[in-house]
Formats: structure tokens, sequence, C-alpha cells
């Protein structure tokens, strides 16, 4: 059963109602808070008597502007659904000019919910899925108890943590043969206990798994991007409560960010460190870093310093790893440092390299 009305059905109303009447008109919530107004600058502000209306349940009418706090002269209506108060409508003006409009508002509000309570009660799996995911991946609440269906049918449990995962599809794979990369993603997701996935138009799959089931399977998920690493990029959010699942899906997107540059097509946020602060810079920032610090030295200079800074900077480690004296290490080092102007050996023009690899 819908207990309440969500921001953007709310904001809908109002920018429909607005164009026909052209008053000021405003969502209250049942703690007297406006979330959805044609004034954005009422949005989130206290109004009195939206909330003594919701308290008391009675239509009241204001006939002077800041007669009480946060109030114009208007008329305030509670909108209820099935016997319940779910939020209250007011539009400014002579009380006589608008009630009409805030009625119609009323109407238009309990007609609309009455569509989604029908629409809820006929949904597939997969639309109920698709609820799920949206709701959590974006923190929208709206409808508790058909939530908590959906949690018992997909058999989530709120007490555990869950990960996002994110896997992007290249934008050259030819999406006609989408049906046979999805059943590669069904088959990974039942693989995993009580994994779940949803595809989101037009080239991305997001699924939830719960944290444990994570722990015990990542390598399956190494194993997917492996084979199919000319098609997808994986990323893994952190991991985070049920009801904070939207900060996973942020992190999820950060680390898929950071694959844009990189030669692997599977990343774990957690593994992430210095990667996070280039991850919403954009390609041409990215690609102007790189070609000022590493223009002119080539691609055998550059494994030299991967596999130098990867050894912890030691010159007999990285000698021994790429089967070459010490010294011609050190040459080659001198050479970069002549051609770049930055010392590999240096902590300060390290980091710089260092950062312009990683990239």
């Amino acid at each position: 059963m819908i207990t309440s009305i969500s921001k953007n059905l709310a904001q809908q109303i109002v920018d429909t109602i607005h164009d026909v009447c052209g008053y000021n008109i405003n969502f209250i919530n049942t703690k007297g808070m406006i979330y959805a107004s044609n004034d954005v600058r009422r949005l989130d502000t206290y109004h009195e008597i939206g909330r003594q209306v919701a308290t008391t349940g009675e239509t009241i009418e204001v006939t002077a502007n800041d007669q009480f706090h946060g109030t114009n002269k208007g008329i305030n209506i509670p909108i209820y659904y099935h016997k319940r108060i779910i939020a209250v409508v007011g539009i400014s003006g002579e009380p006589a000019d608008v009630r009409k409009y805030a009625h119609l508002a009323e109407r238009v509000a309990i007609l609309l919910l009455h569509e989604q309570e029908i629409n809820a009660s006929h949904r597939t799996i997969e639309e109920k899925k698709q609820y799920l995911m949206h709701s959590l991946i974006y923190s929208e609440f709206d409808n508790p108890e058909y939530l908590e269906e959906c949690f018992e049918e997909f058999k989530i449990d709120t007490s555990k943590d869950y990960r996002i995962v994110d896997i992007e599809i290249n934008s050259r794979y030819n999406l006609l043969n989408k049906s046979l990369l999805e059943q590669r993603v069904e088959t990974l997701f039942s693989s995993v206990k009580d994994g779940l996935y949803v595809y989101i138009y037009p080239n991305e799959f997001i699924g939830l798994i719960q944290e444990d089931a994570f722990s015990q399977n990542d390598y399956m998920f190494q194993i997917f991007s492996q084979n199919n690493i000319d098609i997808v990029k994986t990323a893994i959010g952190k991991a985070s409560k049920i009801y904070k699942c939207k900060d996973s899906f942020v992190t999820a997107r950060n680390a898929l960010a950071t694959l844009k540059t990189k030669k692997t097509n599977y990343v774990v946020f957690d593994n992430l460190t210095l990667e996070i602060l280039f991850a919403s810079l954009s390609n041409d920032i990215i690609k102007e870093f790189k070609s000022k610090i590493l223009w002119n030295i080539d691609e055998d200079e550059k494994d030299l310093l991967r596999s130098y800074y990867d050894n912890e900077m030691s010159l007999q480690a990285t000698s021994q790893a790429l089967f070459i004296h010490k010294n011609t290490v050190q040459q080659r080092l001198n050479k970069i440092m002549s051609k770049t102007s930055y010392n590999p050996r240096q902590f300060r023009d390290a980091v710089i390299l260092y950062l312009a690899l990683i990239n």
C-alpha cells in the first residue's frame, strides 16, 4: 500500500496544475516541509499551516500573507489515501479563487496513486527487480510496503551488507547480441547466492550481491570480466547496508571511471587509492597531463618506470624483474630524467611520474 507521494510525482502534479492556473503550488509532507513547488526558493522550508493540516486533518484557509510562519495567503488541504494523510497541498492566492485548483491537485494525486497501485499489483518479476534496484541505487523509498515485499521475494536480508556491481557494455558492441551477453550475466549472478541484476538501457547491467557472497566469489567476477575483456568493464562498489546502497552505487561508478585509462576491465573500489582522485577528470585533461609528463619517452621506458615503482624503487629488484643488469636500470633511469626533467628516484618527481603512469 502506498503511504506517501514521491518527490518526483508531487513535482509533476505541481507543474501540471501550475500550467493550468498560474498560481504558486506547494506539496508539503506530514512533517510540514515543502518538498515540491514551482517556486524553488520554498523547497525544503517549513510550512507552519501545512504541519497543522497534516496533524489535524482539516483544511485551513489563510487570509493574509505572513499570518503564520512560512505561509502565504491561500488554501491548504490534506490529501487522504486509504484513510491516511500522505501529504498536504497548498496554493497561494485568494482562497475563493484557488480553492478549486487545490481540490483538482488532490484529485489528480489520488488518481495517479491509484494507478500506481494497480500497476504495482500487475508488475512482472523483471519490473519488480527494476523497481527494487532503482529504489536502492537512488535511495527512493516512496513505497516501503512494496519494497519490503520485493525484499522478501528476492530473499534480500536487510541485516546484511551488500555491494552494487556495475557492468558497462562497450559502446562498439553490437547490442543485437545483447541476449547472448545477458545469458553470461545471468549465469554469473545465478552462481552467486541470491545474486540479482537488471539491465539499464542502453548499455549497462546493475547487480546486487551480498558482501559475504562476494568475498567468497570475487574470482568469478574476475573470470567473467576476463572472458569478456573486449565487451564489458566491471566495477564493484563498496559494501553498504541495504538502505545505503546508493553509496555502493556511487563508488562503483567512480571505480568504473578509473578504468577508462587502464588496460584492465575489472576493478573493486576497495582496492583504489590515488585513482579515485582522477575518476572525475575528463579524458582530455588526463591525456593532457600524461602528454605533458611522458611525451618524449617510449613504451619500453614507461615499462621500466612501472617495474621500478612496482618494486618499491629498488634497483636490484627491478633488474631482477626485467632480467637486466642493475647498472642498466640506473642508466635508463638517468636517460628518462634527461628526457623529462623529472628524476624517477626523487620523491616529488617520482610522484608526478607515477601519477602519469597509472592513468
